[in-house]
């Protein structure tokens, strides 16, 4: 099993659990089924509807913390969050990587309720770290670093747990015992280590633990052997040595479900789930996301100066990208994996022309595809600085990395502002939040509240209302500064409420026995009395407004106005240093559009490619044409 990567199915914990062959047929050949460590659950399916016991279920449980010894990390996601969207392929590479060394599962907190619930998920995407049924490490984010580390470090842990004490080897063990009971003959060495075999299973932790008592007991270790995670192998095996006696008896040499153990169908599935990866991956029939995951193609490091450098991944940036890329310049994208404010959009977006009916994630996927297609190189990376004061190259430190370059676009957007009052950082995932497309499910028919009164809390508020029990919208103001159509949707709705000259003070909550937060109050101010009040919620989503990410940029020659905001030339995107140019929500404070955004991008890259021709860096173009269409090289 620690090869797999689990899809969790909807399920409650305390409750029996039925399922029949159809459900098995239906699910086997796309996905296996665990739970860890709430309920570890191997399908014990028959050919008629049956129901696995609670007791069957608890026992089932203890798989991975007595048997293999495998840590566990678990991704609590959802389909309408742009992060979970985004370190979705990540965490499938790390699931392949650390096949057989670590176990990945998946819990859709959508269809998963229970489970997620359970572990009090208050944030999205959150990730669980077990080793040995003791969680060791929980953090919200897509935070790809955190979870390499982590996978790294567990499985490094753990390996000294993957060990098998043999039937041979033990028997030989006692019988090497002097004033031992057991070593008196053969046949008693041989009797006892039967019996211990039996109580501690086919290796992992519990063979560790038994080395380690008889060690302290006898002042030697019995020898062991590294313990094989295989199962695929192992279910294999077992097929083997059963296959010649099937054989003889004239049956069919098919699994006969009804008479299999528990690890057996476990193993089943696992063999049959790897046999379907393997076939999709030799015959290409991966899924769309899957084949435009691979066509973006990663930045590697040449030496070499590079013409145009993208700062942000957003509209903006992306935009940017196709233009430059389209004009032979092979742009570098470098942004890091969260995404920007389009991806977290999980609202339709209706005001982006020629798009209808989808969300942002959607869209900003689509437009990294275009840019790829165009010869765009990706870096998941963030900025730490760019160095201007020397002029071109301009060099850009990354976190891994330096990266000279002849222009750079500047398209880093701007990230939610905060009230910066009490408890709010102390709270963030644990019920304070800035993103309701990526966390508002988790409260579902729960008591919420939306901070703000502009087109972002609005749009908040509306997502929220289709799951939350309430939504209380708390303004400081008397009147909302967002956009008629908007406002006049969230005043209509039956769901939502609103609060006017209302500001908020404070957080409060209590902790889970784990020590994570969980926010119960909200403390707000009206403003009119001045009298403050508990508001009991279980969530608080704070949309008022957005600050410029240009922290990188300050100490630089770069002009910036009161606010941080890059400016530029009029009528262009060319800031005050030349060669570097600013796109998008960076350098915008009136509109801040995702269609401005995309405009001003594609600005921004005629600017850099009129400013690199003006200054005689050639960019020759060769274009290659197939019949999967056009690939650039330069």
């Amino acid at each position: 099993m620690g090869n797999s990567l689990f899809l969790l199915p909807t399920f409650s914990t305390l409750f029996l659990l039925s399922l029949s062959t159809s459900l098995y047929l239906s699910t086997l050949s796309s996905t296996s089924l665990s739970l860890y460590p709430l309920l570890y659950l191997s399908l014990s399916l028959y050919l008629s509807s049956t129901s696995l016991s609670l007791s069957t279920s608890l026992r089932e449980q203890q798989h991975h913390k007595t048997e293999t010894g495998l840590p566990v990390i678990v991704d609590y996601y959802s389909n309408g969050c742009g992060p979970c969207r985004q370190i979705a392929p990540h965490f499938k590479k790390l699931a392949k990587q650390y096949k057989n060394k670590v176990v990945f599962a998946k819990v859709n907190v959508d269809t998963n309720r229970e489970t997620s619930g359970k572990q009090q998920i208050r944030s999205m995407p959150t990730f669980q770290a077990y080793l040995l049924g003791k969680k060791r490490k929980q953090f919200s984010g897509a935070d790809i670093q955190s979870l390499q580390s982590i996978a790294s470090q567990l499985s490094k842990e753990s390996q000294k747990y993957q060990v098998e004490i043999t039937d041979e080897g033990l028997k030989n063990y006692y019988l090497g015992i002097k004033d031992c009971p057991h070593s008196a003959s053969e046949a008693k060495a041989a009797e006892q280590a039967s019996k211990i075999l039996e109580k501690t299973g086919t290796g992992g932790p519990s063979h560790y633990k038994m080395v380690q008592r008889l060690k302290k007991k006898y002042g030697v270790a019995p020898p062991t052997k590294s313990r094989d995670n295989d199962d695929k192998k192992k279910s294999a095996n077992k097929k083997d040595k059963k296959s010649s006696k099937k054989k003889t008896n004239g049956k069919s040499n098919k699994p006969n479900l009804h008479l299999a153990s528990i690890d057996e169908l476990m193993n089943e599935i696992e063999m049959r789930r790897e046999k379907e990866e393997e076939e999709k991956e030799a015959n290409s029939t991966g899924t769309d996301d899957d084949m435009d995951e691979a066509a973006v193609a990663p930045y590697v490091a040449s030496g070499e100066t590079e013409r145009v450098v993208i700062i942000g991944a957003g509209p903006a940036g992306l935009a940017a990208a196709v233009y430059a890329a389209r004009a032979g310049l092979k742009p570098v994208v470098i942004a890091p994996l969260e995404g920007g404010q389009l991806q977290g959009k999980g609202v339709l977006v209706e005001n982006f022309p020629g798009v209808s009916g989808i969300t942002g994630p959607v869209i900003v996927f689509d437009m990294r595809k275009q840019a790829a297609q165009f010869g765009t190189r990706f870096l998941e990376e963030k900025v730490v600085s760019v160095d201007v004061t020397s002029g071109t190259p301009f060099r850009v430190v990354t976190e891994s990395q330096e990266i000279l370059a002849h222009t750079v676009i500047l398209a880093t957007g701007a990230d939610s502002r905060w009230l910066d009052v009490d408890g709010e950082y102390s709270y963030r995932g644990g019920g304070v939040s800035s993103c309701a497309t990526c966390d508002g499910f988790l409260y579902r028919d729960k008591p919420v509240v939306v901070i703000g009164g502009g087109d972002t809390a609005m749009e908040d508020a509306l997502v929220l209302a289709r799951t939350s029990s309430l939504v209380t919208i708390l303004h400081r103001r008397d009147t909302f500064r967002a956009s008629h159509i908007l406002a006049q949707r969230v005043l209509e709705h039956p769901n939502i409420k609103v609060r006017w000259n209302t500001s908020v003070v404070g957080f409060e909550g209590t902790n889970t026995t784990d020590g994570e937060p969980i926010l119960s109050h909200v403390l707000a101010r009206d403003q009119n009395t001045n009298k403050i009040e508990q508001i009991q919620v279980d969530a608080a989503f704070v949309a008022i407004g957005h600050d410029p990410n240009t922290k990188y940029m300050k100490g630089t020659d770069l002009d910036m106005d009161t606010g941080g905001y890059l400016l530029t030339q009029p009528d262009t995107s060319k800031t005050s240093v030349p060669g570097i140019f600013a796109a998008g929500d960076v350098a915008d404070r009136v509109y801040r559009q995702a269609i401005t955004s995309a405009g001003s991008g594609a600005m921004a890259a005629l600017d850099a490619e009129r400013w690199l021709s003006e200054r005689g860096v050639t960019f020759d173009i060769e274009l290659e044409v197939s019949a999967s269409g056009a690939n650039i090289k330069a």
